[in-house]
C-alpha cells in the first residue's frame, strides 16, 4: 500500500508514476469500441510499451487481453490505473487501488461535483479515499491524458483509428476535457508538434498547476500551453510560471470565466471558484506568462515558440510578391511595437542584382519583388536569403501564394538553414508547410502578433528574487497592530490612523494633527502654515465627501473658525447619527498629479496592489498597473514607468523619475504592509499628490477583513 497523501493538490508528488507510468490497469475496460472503455483501452493497447491489464468484472477477454475481475487480482502494482466505471462505484475501486499499491489514477468517469450536493459528496468520498491510499488522481470528469514521448494514450480525446501524430516539445494542458480535445486536434490541424495533452477536470487532487510543475522541468517540453477555468493552486502555478521563465520555456495561458456570466457557467461546469480576470492578468504579466483572449491566438503563439528561435532586437524584414501587402504588414509590424528597418544600401544593390528584368518593386524592406518573381523560382529564393541574411533584420516575415512547388521547397530550405524566427502569410496552410513545422498564419496581424511575442520572450527582464528573499518585520508588524487596535470591532480605521500605519510601512503623508474642538483646529493650522484641508473623524463616515465633511484650501485664523463650523453643522445635519472622533487638520501639499494606490485580496491570487490616476480621474479613466505581493522596488519602479503604455513617464508633465521611484516605493509599502497584516483587506490611497519630484499620501482609508 501507499503512504498518504497529505491533502488534495499535494502539488507534483507521485505524478512520475501517474504521468510516465511504466505499467498501466484500465478499470472499466471494454470490448466495445464505441464505448468510452473501449475506445481508451483501444488507445492504450495501441501505443504503450509495456504491460496494459485490463480490469473488467465480467473477466474473459477484453480485445484480445485476458482481463482480472478486480484491481485485487491484478498480477503487479502498476503505476497508473484509468478507471471510467459509474460514479457510485469510484470509491470503492479508488480504496482497492491504494490497498494494491496503484500509484495514481486517470479518473474518467463523470457525475461528481459538477452534477450537483450528491456528486459533491460522492467526489469528497474519492478525495478521502485516494488520500488514504496514497494515489494521485486526475480528475473526474476529464477526458484523460496523453503522453506520447511515453506512449500513454489514456485518453478519448483522440479516436483509436486516429494515426498517432509525431511527438514534439508543445504540452497542453486543460481543464476542460472536450474543449481541450478540441484544442488538440486544431493544433495537430495547425502543425503544432504536441506530447503532451492533460485533462484535470474536476481536479479533485491533481490540479493544472501541479501538471504544469511537473511537466516544465522535462527536458522534452520547451513549450507549455494552458486552458483554464479557474487555479486551485495559486502558489504552484506561480512557482511553475517562475521556473518555466528560469528555464526560458514560454507558457502561454488562455483563461475562461472572464465575465460575470462565464464565471457562472464555470462554477455549473467543474465546480469552479473564479478570481479577478484584471488579477489574473496582472499576475500572468509579473510571472512571465503570455495571456491570449483566443485558442487561435494560443495556437499562434505555440506554433512560433515551438522551434525554441528567439532574437535579439525587434527588427522584422517583410518580403512580398504585393506591394499593398507589404503595408499592409509594415502596419501590422508596427502595431505590436516591432520596427521595419530600411535596408543597407549594399544589401539592397545586392537584391537587384537577382531580381526580375525589368524590375519595378522595391528593395528598401518591405522587399517588393512584385509577381515576376512568381516564374523565377532562383530568384526567389536569392532574394528570400538575402532578406533573412540581412544584418539589420531580426526575424522574417514572408508573403506567399499557397501553392506546392519550387517557390515553397526554396522557403522551407530557407527556414531549416536559418536560426532566425519565420512566420509566413499564406493564403492557406499547406501540408508541406505543416509537416517542415514553418510558422504559418492567414492573416498579417496573427503573424505579426506571433514575432511580437517571440521579441517579447527573448527581451524580457524579470526578477523574482523578492519572492524568496523578503522577510516579514514582526516589530513593525506589531507596532501597526497596535495603531489599529484603536478601531477594533470596526469595519475601517480612520483617516487618522490609516496614514500613521501607512507612515510606518514608509509611506510618506502630508503633515497633520488632530483636533477635537474650533480652537485646536486653529492652532494647529497656523502650526502647519499654509492652507489646510479640514476632515471630520468619523467611524461612521469612511467617505467624507458624501457627508460635506472635508473643506480644503482654508488659510488663515478666521477661514478656519468659519470653515470649521460650516462644515460641523452640515454634518449634523446630513449624518446626525454620526459619532465624532475629531478633527484632522491637514497640510495641503503642493500637487501637479494626482495618483490613486490600492490593495485588494484576490480570492484566488491574494495580495494585489494597484497604481493608478487619482482624484476625480479614478473613476472616469477606471486604469491601473497591479502587482501582487511580495515584490521588489525595481519591478514597482518598473510597472510605474509603464503605465498608460508609458505615456505617464515619457510626457513633459508627467511623472519624473525620482518621482515614479516614490510612487513605486509606495507600492513596495502596501506589499509588505499586505503580507505582515492580513487582517486588513483593503486599503485605498487616494489622492497621491505628486509635485517636484516627491509624493504624499493626502487620504486613505484601511478596510478590515469580515
Amino acid at each position: 500500500m501507499n503512504d498518504p497523501v497529505p491533502a488534495p493538490g499535494a502539488g507534483t508528488a507521485g505524478l512520475d508514476r501517474l504521468l510516465s507510468p511504466q505499467s498501466i490497469a484500465m478499470v472499466g475496460a471494454s470490448d466495445n469500441v464505441g464505448s468510452i472503455g473501449g475506445q481508451v483501452f483501444a488507445n492504450l493497447v495501441r501505443a504503450f510499451d509495456g504491460p496494459v491489464y485490463p480490469v473488467n468484472a465480467k473477466g474473459g477477454q477484453v480485445q484480445g487481453v485476458t482481463a482480472s475481475t478486480s484491481i485485487m487480482d491484478l498480477p503487479q502494482a502498476v503505476d497508473m490505473a484509468v478507471v471510467a466505471v459509474p460514479a457510485p462505484h469510484v470509491p470503492a475501486v479508488i480504496e482497492a487501488c491504494g490497498a494494491k499499491g496503484v500509484g495514481g489514477v486517470t479518473l474518467i468517469t463523470s457525475g461528481f461535483a459538477e452534477a450537483g450536493p450528491e456528486g459533491a459528496a460522492l467526489q469528497d468520498e474519492v478525495a478521502a479515499a485516494a488520500r488514504r491510499g496514497g494515489v494521485r488522481v486526475i480528475g473526474p470528469n476529464c477526458i484523460g491524458y496523453m503522453n506520447l514521448a511515453g506512449g500513454v494514450m489514456a485518453n478519448f480525446a483522440l479516436p483509436p483509428t486516429t494515426p498517432l501524430p509525431p511527438t514534439g516539445p508543445v504540452a497542453l494542458v486543460s481543464q476542460s476535457g472536450g474543449f481541450g480535445s478540441y484544442i488538440t486536434t486544431k493544433a495537430i490541424l495547425a502543425g503544432l508538434r504536441l506530447g503532451w495533452f492533460v485533462s484535470t477536470g474536476n481536479e479533485v487532487d491533481v490540479n493544472i498547476a501541479a501538471v504544469l510543475r511537473y511537466l516544465v522541468e522535462l527536458e522534452a517540453t520547451r513549450v507549455l500551453m494552458v486552458f483554464s477555468e479557474t487555479l486551485r493552486d495559486p502558489e504552484l502555478f506561480i512557482d511553475a510560471a517562475v521556473r518555466a521563465a528560469e528555464l526560458d520555456k514560454p507558457l502561454v495561458l488562455l483563461k475562461a470565466g472572464r465575465s460575470d456570466e462565464a464565471a457562472r457557467a464555470a462554477l455549473s461546469h467543474t465546480a469552479s471558484i473564479v478570481g479577478s480576470a484584471r488579477a489574473m492578468d496582472a499576475v500572468c504579466r509579473q510571472y512571465g506568462v503570455f495571456v491570449v483572449s483566443t485558442m487561435e491566438e494560443m495556437l499562434d503563439l505555440g506554433m512560433i515558440f515551438q522551434d525554441g528561435r528567439r532574437v535579439r532586437d525587434r527588427r522584422v524584414g517583410i518580403m512580398t510578391t504585393s506591394g499593398g501587402a507589404g503595408v499592409l504588414l509594415a502596419d501590422a509590424s508596427a502595431s505590436v511595437g516591432l520596427a521595419v528597418p530600411e535596408l543597407p544600401e549594399d544589401e539592397q544593390q545586392a537584391m537587384r542584382d537577382v531580381m526580375p528584368v525589368p524590375f519595378y518593386g522595391s528593395t528598401t524592406n518591405p522587399v517588393d519583388t512584385t509577381a515576376q518573381v512568381v516564374r523565377m523560382p532562383e530568384s526567389f529564393e536569392k532574394v528570400l536569403n538575402a532578406v533573412g541574411g540581412s544584418r539589420v533584420v531580426d526575424m522574417i516575415l514572408p508573403v506567399i501564394w499557397a501553392a506546392p512547388g519550387p517557390t515553397t521547397d526554396a522557403l522551407i530550405e530557407f527556414y531549416q538553414s536559418t536560426a532566425k524566427p519565420v512566420a509566413i502569410t499564406s493564403t492557406a496552410w499547406l501540408d508541406v508547410l505543416q509537416e517542415a513545422g514553418v510558422p504559418t498564419y492567414t492573416d498579417p496581424q496573427r503573424a505579426a502578433r506571433a514575432l511580437a511575442a517571440v521579441a517579447q520572450l527573448s527581451l524580457r527582464s524579470l526578477d523574482f528574487s523578492t519572492l524568496s528573499s523578503w522577510k516579514p518585520d514582526r516589530v513593525r508588524a506589531e507596532s501597526a497592530r497596535a495603531l489599529l487596535s484603536t478601531a477594533a470591532g470596526r469595519p475601517t480605521v480612520l483617516e487618522s490612523t490609516s496614514k500613521e500605519v501607512l507612515a510606518a510601512y514608509g509611506v510618506p503623508v502630508t503633515r497633520e494633527e488632530m483636533a477635537h474642538d474650533v480652537v485646536e483646529a486653529v492652532e494647529a493650522a497656523l502650526r502647519l502654515g499654509g492652507p489646510v484641508a479640514l476632515k471630520v473623524m468619523s467611524y461612521d463616515l469612511p467617505h467624507k465627501s458624501e457627508s460635506g465633511a472635508i473643506r480644503l484650501g482654508v488659510k488663515g485664523a478666521d477661514a478656519v473658525v468659519a470653515a470649521y463650523e460650516d462644515m460641523m453643522a452640515e454634518v449634523r445635519r446630513r449624518a446626525p447619527d454620526a459619532v465624532i472622533e475629531g478633527v484632522l487638520v491637514s497640510e495641503m501639499a503642493p500637487s501637479r498629479l494626482e495618483l490613486t494606490c490600492g490593495l485588494q485580496r484576490d480570492p484566488v491570487f491574494g495580495p494585489i496592489v494597484a497604481v493608478g490616476l487619482g482624484g476625480v480621474l479614478i473613476e472616469i479613466l477606471s486604469e491601473a498597473s497591479m502587482l501582487r505581493a511580495p515584490f521588489g522596488l525595481e519591478e514597482a519602479r518598473r510597472l510605474v514607468g509603464d503605465m498608460m503604455g508609458g505615456r505617464l513617464a515619457r510626457s513633459p508633465r508627467g511623472l519624473g523619475e525620482a518621482e515614479q521611484v516614490e510612487v513605486a516605493r509606495v507600492m513596495v509599502g502596501l506589499s509588505e504592509l499586505s503580507l505582515e497584516l492580513e487582517e486588513i483587506a483593503e486599503i485605498d490611497v487616494n489622492p497621491i499628490l505628486v509635485a517636484d519630484g516627491s509624493v504624499r499620501a493626502a487620504d486613505a482609508l484601511i478596510v478590515f477583513a469580515p
